[in-house]
């Protein structure tokens, strides 16, 4: 019984791992660029915003949302890796987990195929993999000093696309393996999320009413005569 206490209790902090990560790579998504984030999940935004110009907003003139943005993403890759960790010291790796199970320190009855993709995905060794990119940001770059980091190269980085296609996986692994115990799981963040839809409408709104010169200037710049009359014209 004993030891199946243990099992659940690892499977439920990789749960709970996985669900952080989440949240911080869809916060560094969404705040990264509102426009790909909506287009990703197919989300509808509010027909009274103007998406081009919100993205625009969010990325070029709100500085605050861009450094959120990179900290979220560290947090999300410094995370995860736990979890995708081959390390045999990794508390909460998956690989962990396969090992208790296979040398039989969980004596637990699971079906050890749910853990078939995902192994896959651990143990490859490929260098342009996602996991192998995310790998070499935690261990050569975020785990330094910000000089460091500077001298990054985009090369470096997997797309949002890649990284939400391996948190996919994850997400099959969670399922699969609660399913073992006839357990459902939630793996829905929006909640995490509706701060920023907030957020957003304040920085929307100021600039449909700002008179700031400066302010203006560049955004007449950026967009057409028309879009800008449209969007300084509609209602609050």
């Amino acid at each position: 019984m004993e030891n199946q206490n243990k099992c659940k209790e690892l499977i439920g902090k990789i749960y709970v791992l996985y669900i952080k990560s989440k949240v911080a790579l869809a916060e560094a998504h969404l705040t990264r660029s509102p426009k790909l984030y909506f287009e990703k999940f197919n989300t509808k935004n509010d027909p009274e915003i103007n998406i081009e110009i919100l993205d625009y907003l969010v990325t070029r003139e709100s500085p605050v949302y861009a450094e959120l943005s990179k900290k979220c993403w560290v947090l999300f890759v410094l995370e995860i890796t736990k979890i995708l960790s081959k390390s045999k010291g990794e508390k909460f790796g998956i690989g962990k987990l396969y090992n208790k199970l296979v040398h039989k320190e969980f004596k637990e009855d699971i079906s050890l195929d749910c853990f078939s993709e995902i192994l896959k995905m651990i143990e490859d060794n490929d260098q342009d993999s996602t996991l192998s990119k995310l790998k070499l940001l935690r261990d050569k770059f975020y785990a330094h000093t910000d000089n460091e980091i500077n001298i990054m190269t985009q090369d470096l980085f997997p797309t949002y696309n890649e990284v939400w296609e391996l948190m996919d996986v994850i997400e099959r692994f969670l399922v699969a393996i609660y399913s073992e115990y006839n357990a459902g799981i939630d793996l829905r963040i929006d909640r995490f999320l509706n701060k920023y839809a907030r957020e957003f409408e304040k920085t929307y709104k100021y600039f449909r009413n700002t008179m700031d010169i400066a302010d203006t200037y560049r955004l007449d710049r950026h967009f057409s005569k028309l879009e800008i009359e449209a969007f300084r014209n509609r209602k609050n």
